[in-house]
């Protein structure tokens, strides 16, 4: 998996370890403010079956303190639920029906294998894997920690000290 991209604001805590100038993290951090989604819309489609829709429900409800899941992310997951449920149907299937057929693998024992491969490029997209939710504490909402309430005033100082410093540089 990637490793995702550091924020403007990240980049000025750490010390701008990639040398951007002011401008280039100023631009970028107004840039990503203006690509917030909010997740107003965050329910299961129709289309997707009652035990999907469970999996859905149970994944936004997993991070309804966080600001990791959007809007935007509607379809990953409602992918992810629809193939989780599809994966428990072709496990009960193999229950029945056994893993082989004639001393070859069933159909069913090869579905399930392509499936799982999906799922876990989905999971980790959706941050449902160890290694992926390592790297979510950055997305917590301010008011689900106290010890990051201060960070909506640093972010008011942060655009005035750019723009002040913006202003000063031209």
């Amino acid at each position: 998996m990637p490793r995702k991209a550091k924020s403007a604001i990240q980049q000025m805590m750490d010390g701008n370890p990639n040398n951007r100038t002011s401008k280039e993290l100023y631009k970028r951090a107004k840039n990503e403010k203006k690509l917030e989604f909010g997740n107003e819309k965050l329910i299961p489609p129709n289309w997707l079956s009652s035990g999907a829709k469970n999996v859905f429900k149970q994944i936004v409800d997993t991070y309804k303190d966080t600001s990791f899941l959007n809007d935007a992310d509607l379809i990953t997951l409602a992918q992810y639920a629809d193939w989780y449920s599809e994966y428990k149907a072709c496990n009960t299937r193999l229950k029945k029906n056994g893993r082989s057929v004639d001393g070859k693998p069933s159909g069913d024992l090869r579905l399930k294998l392509s499936i799982s491969a999906e799922l876990d490029r989905l999971a980790k997209e959706l941050g449902l894997t160890p290694a992926s939710r390592a790297s979510l504490a950055i997305h917590l909402n301010s008011d689900s920690n106290s010890d990051t309430a201060d960070h909506d005033e640093f972010d008011d100082e942060f655009d005035d000290g750019f723009e002040n410093k913006l202003r000063s540089i031209k």
